[in-house]
């Protein structure tokens, strides 16, 4: 009995000594001042958010390139001071990532040290800057440097990635908070639909197309008000490097793509900084669609035999569009199976294709289709139709105003790819002439059949939609 009571007495001295536990051994550091989300910018933006189009901001965009540099300014604002303010911030930009070609200089990446010493000798870079966006008020310019530096006989790469986002009503640069509605959570908004994205880079081996793939080495808490980003026609480029200690890229900025179909109704950019005064010194003339509609999804299908002869059939169709307008894309089976009936035991007949092609763009549905086989040379056929929110057909007259003759610039187009050497008849070309709209241009597709004196005549080509002059074209409402 008394050794058990001398136990037991040891016992209680030793919970009594023992260090309480902490439930949050590490709690995290108060965020410093720069980390903070700032109230945005600019006009005040409520969800929901409609964007059926963008206007191009009316700047001459001048390059300056080198052999290893790329940069460039910019003309046109009526405010010098705003534009040069601007254009300094550019150039001191280009000079920091200069300042890279000397190891001494170079950011505090995770091990860099070790890696590259201060003797280092530099082998090769390149260093750019490149306007992403430039619609609506809004300038949005991405860096890249990319350096190689040589060590007793071994390389190591660093690659940088940074950006500035302008308003150029004002001067001033673009939080993250500038992108969305004041009326939604920036922070949660942006920080969800990245984690989605982080989590299938880990899960994930194959490589994700629009994507860096990046390594995590802590949780993912979400993002901070410095975040560096930029913005493109298709959405927001989160660049994450030695400033988020979470990521361990090596040497190598990982710059993480959130299309603009995951954050709808709460982009506000577009609205935010547009202003009643006129800042420019030339007319606005172009416009254009973001990349608004869900992700085009591949789907490739079983191969399909005839004959001996595997056809793929692949569709890559944005979730978008509803079936009721697949259905109206021609079948192409039948055209490939004439097609190897009419080659088979002349040539030898490699394998054919089916793509069909469907994606939303502003308030319009576009339809493409195209089937080809290979034996001798290609033989292919191309279908285009696109469609109005109400689903009717809509044609080129239909795409121009009264009294502008389109039908020059499809000519002239034809003319400068193509030339004039195989072409029998220009005016049945162009009455061929079928299209499909893009965010930013035209696809047109224009079809000869064969007759005694030549071979059939396919021309594709492409006409961004500030070569016919937002004047000329119906699409946007340019009052």
């Amino acid at each position: 009995m008394l050794k058990f009571a001398k136990i037991l007495f040891v016992l209680v001295l030793l919970v009594g000594c023992a260090k309480p536990i902490d439930p949050n051994p590490k709690p995290d550091p108060e965020p410093k001042e720069e980390e903070l989300f700032k109230k945005p910018q600019g006009n005040i933006v409520s969800s929901p958010v409609s964007i059926p189009f963008v206007y191009g901001n009316p700047i001459e965009i001048i390059e300056n390139n080198k052999e290893r540099i790329s940069s460039f300014t910019f003309t046109g604002l009526k405010n010098k001071v705003i534009e040069n303010k601007i254009n300094g911030e550019i150039s001191k930009k280009i000079d920091e990532m200069l300042s890279y070609i000397n190891p001494e200089k170079l950011p505090p990446f995770r091990g860099i040290y070790a890696k590259i010493p201060r003797d280092a000798t530099l082998g090769e870079y390149y260093v750019g800057a490149y306007p992403n966006f430039n619609f609506n008020n809004v300038l949005s310019v991405s860096f890249f440097g990319w350096y190689r530096f040589d060590i007793s006989g071994t390389s190591e790469y660093v690659s940088i990635q940074d950006a500035l986002n302008f308003d150029l009503t004002s001067g001033n640069q673009l939080t993250i908070s500038d992108i969305l509605t004041n009326d939604s959570n920036t922070q949660k908004i942006f920080s969800d639909q990245l984690a989605v994205i982080i989590a299938k880079s880990q899960d994930s081996a194959d490589y994700i197309w629009d994507q860096t793939p990046v390594t995590l080495v802590a949780p993912f808490k979400g993002i901070k008000g410095n975040q560096q980003f930029f913005i493109s026609s298709s959405g927001v480029h989160f660049i994450f490097d030695y400033r988020n200690p979470e990521f361990d890229n090596g040497f190598t900025s990982a710059v993480l793509h959130l299309p603009y179909s995951k954050i709808m109704p709460y982009l506000a950019v577009t609205q935010r900084f547009t202003s009643e005064s006129f800042i420019y010194e030339s007319p606005i003339r172009h416009a254009e669609f973001l990349e608004l509609a869900e992700k085009v999804i591949r789907d490739e299908l079983e191969v399909i035999d005839y004959r001996g002869v595997d056809i793929y059939y692949s569709r890559f169709i944005s979730s978008d569009v509803p079936k009721f307008y697949l259905d109206k894309v021609p079948d192409a089976l039948p055209y490939i199976k004439q097609t190897v009936d009419e080659l088979i035991g002349l040539y030898e007949i490699q394998n054919a294709y089916i793509s069909v092609y469907a994606n939303k763009v502003g308030d319009y549905i576009g339809l493409s289709s195209q089937y080809s086989v290979y034996a001798d040379k290609q033989y292919y056929q191309r279908w285009y139709s696109t469609y109005n929110a109400q689903g009717d057909v809509i044609t080129l007259d239909d795409l121009f105003v009264s009294g502008y003759y389109y039908r020059n610039t499809l000519r002239d187009e034809i003319l400068k790819i193509y030339g004039t050497s195989e072409i029998i008849d220009m005016e049945a070309l162009l009455d061929s002439v079928q299209f499909m709209l893009n965010p930013a241009g035209i696809s047109f597709s224009a079809y000869l059949p064969p007759m005694e004196t030549n071979e059939p005549y396919i021309v594709d080509f492409y006409i961004p939609y500030s070569t016919f002059g937002m004047e000329n074209l119906t699409l946007f409402d340019h009052e």
